[in-house]
């Protein structure tokens, strides 16, 4: 008879004392069935003390797996974490930049407002100081067409001697004192030519100019006509026979319209019954 014990792990199979007179009685068959179960039953031990040492092993194992199994659930926590707060600092990140972008955009406009502004207040600055500046060429003007008026008249009568030649008896002959107030007024004339050239240098550099007329086409958006003449040869009509008031453009705008007087057709004559 055989009796199993387990110690530990392992499971051991001892026989039990048998008893001196059948041991003597024993045949050898008996001894041989033996011997083969004794065999099998040390490979039986052999294979149940090798499982017991794989269980151990893979204990082993599945206690690593399951280490590493929380150290990357706690990893990935973490790394979640770090991804949620990278988002959110980007989030922020990309909303102050956003903000910045704004305010510099609307600052650069509200800059560009005040340029524009300012440069519009100093041209109507200027523009003010120059249209002062327009009723003297105005008297400039007439002062010159007076002066040539006068030029192409009738010759001026002398002017009276002064005491000192009444003194010494010197008269000066009349076609004398003719010829140098010609020649004074002649040079008073080129002065106001050179007066009015600065001032209309002036008008330019500010965008000012003056309005053609004298022998262009009647423009309604350019002249006023103030006055109608016949037309001639030298003034066709529909054209500027006269300026009575010079007009002035500023950066292709109309400042202040001519006043013309604008050459019509003569009226046919009508012969009477």
């Amino acid at each position: 008879m055989w009796r199993r014990l387990r110690n530990d792990s392992s499971i051991d199979f001892q026989p039990e004392a048998m008893p001196a007179e059948a041991d003597e009685g024993a045949t050898p068959s008996s001894l041989g069935q033996l011997a083969a179960l004794e065999q099998r039953l040390a490979a039986l031990d052999k294979r149940l003390a090798e499982r017991d040492a794989a269980g151990s092993v893979g204990a082993d194992v599945q206690a690593v797996l399951s280490g590493l199994e929380k150290q990357l659930s706690r990893v990935g926590r973490e790394q979640f974490k770090a991804n949620t707060l990278v988002e959110t600092q980007m989030q922020q990140l990309t909303t102050a930049l956003e903000a910045l972008r704004t305010a510099d955009i609307r600052r650069e406009a509200e800059l560009s407002a005040l340029r524009e502004q300012s440069r519009a207040m100093q041209s109507a600055a200027r523009l003010d100081v120059v249209q002062s500046v327009i009723p003297a060429l105005d008297g400039l003007d007439e002062a010159l067409r007076s002066g040539q008026r006068l030029l192409a008249a009738a010759q001026p009568q002398p002017l009276p001697p002064t005491m000192i030649e009444r003194m010494f008896g010197h008269t000066p002959k009349p076609q004398e004192a003719t010829e140098v107030l010609r020649e004074a007024l002649d040079a008073w004339l080129v002065g106001l030519s050179f007066v009015r050239q600065r001032l209309l240098d002036v008008l330019a550099a500010e965008g000012i100019a003056p309005i053609a007329a004298m022998g262009e086409l009647f423009d309604p958006m350019l002249h006023v006509a103030v006055e109608v003449v016949p037309a001639s040869d030298e003034a066709p009509p529909g054209t500027v026979a006269a300026e009575i008031r010079r007009g002035y453009l500023v950066n292709a705008q109309v400042l202040r319209h001519a006043e013309v007087a604008v050459s019509r057709e003569r009226a046919a004559s009508v012969d009477a019954p």
